[in-house]
């Protein structure tokens, strides 16, 4: 008898999409119209940085996990290291942007 081994295609990375989607979903808050209260336009802005880098990190796991099993396909984890990477630059951009303007404005 033969055994015949099944390679299952097991997507990885689901937990770095979703902390990468809601990263950049949270750089909108503060886009968010007046009559919303301000702890809800401007508290999550907070997470933002620790959010994207839980998706980078994560997904960068689920990157080497899928590297040992030859099924698993790393689609997933590849676009959470692109929503993460890009909700932490853009993030760390306006903030360099806010500092250099707030320094030329005051000089």
């Amino acid at each position: 008898m033969q055994r015949r081994i099944q390679v299952c295609r097991q997507p990885r990375g689901t937990t770095s999409v979703v902390l990468g989607a809601a990263a950049v979903a949270t750089m909108m808050c503060p886009f968010l119209p007046a009559w919303v209260p301000n702890g809800v336009r401007f508290f999550p802005v907070y997470f933002i940085v620790p959010a994207g880098i839980g998706a980078v990190v994560s997904s960068l796991v689920a990157l080497c996990r899928a590297r040992r099993q030859e099924g698993a396909t790393p689609s997933r984890a590849r676009v959470g290291v692109a929503l993460g990477t890009t909700a932490v630059v853009l993030s760390l951009a306006v903030i360099v942007w806010a500092i250099w303007a707030l320094n030329q404005a005051y000089q």
